[in-house]
């Protein structure tokens, strides 16, 4: 059964869905309208995020999550698990890693659905802040929360 939650963070709600305790989906979005509630089952999960948006040095990597089917974009958000906080890395240094192009990586991170836990907002483009499908402003105060200023 998938369970979901919603935590209202200080740049907009966030989303959760777990099945069988295992993050499915953490997306900026407010999806209230469907009647979702600050779920018992993400206390921990809530606890870091209250940490996380105070400005402290929060990991999430020990959080179960779901990784995408497809076996190209699985690599890739594995690889994107592993930076730490305040760490940032560009497409092409995380292409060269897994021998693709940083138009691959940038595709691939653009289908990340559990956004701060594969924490693709750490990835920037070699001349700038990057993309990002929640928005760049999103990214920019993700980064700032770090302590990193693009």
């Amino acid at each position: 059964m998938i369970v979901y939650g919603i935590y209202e963070s200080p740049i907009g709600p966030i989303t959760v869905a777990s099945e069988d305790n295992v993050i499915t989906m953490l997306d900026f979005c407010n999806c209230t309208e469907k009647n979702f509630i600050r779920n018992e089952e993400f206390k921990d999960l809530f606890e870091r995020l209250d940490s996380y948006f105070r400005g402290n040095r929060v990991e999430f990597y020990d959080i179960p999550v779901k990784y995408p089917m497809n076996p190209f974009r699985a690599r890739v958000f594995k690889e994107i698990r592993k930076l730490r906080w305040g760490e940032i890395k560009t497409y092409g240094m995380i292409a060269e890693r897994l021998g693709t192009s940083p138009r691959a990586i940038g595709m691939a991170l653009s289908k990340n659905d559990i956004l701060l836990l594969i924490p693709c907002h750490r990835v920037v483009a070699e001349n700038g802040i990057g993309g990002y499908s929640r928005g760049i402003l999103i990214k920019r105060k993700l980064l700032e929360l770090e302590g990193i200023k693009l």
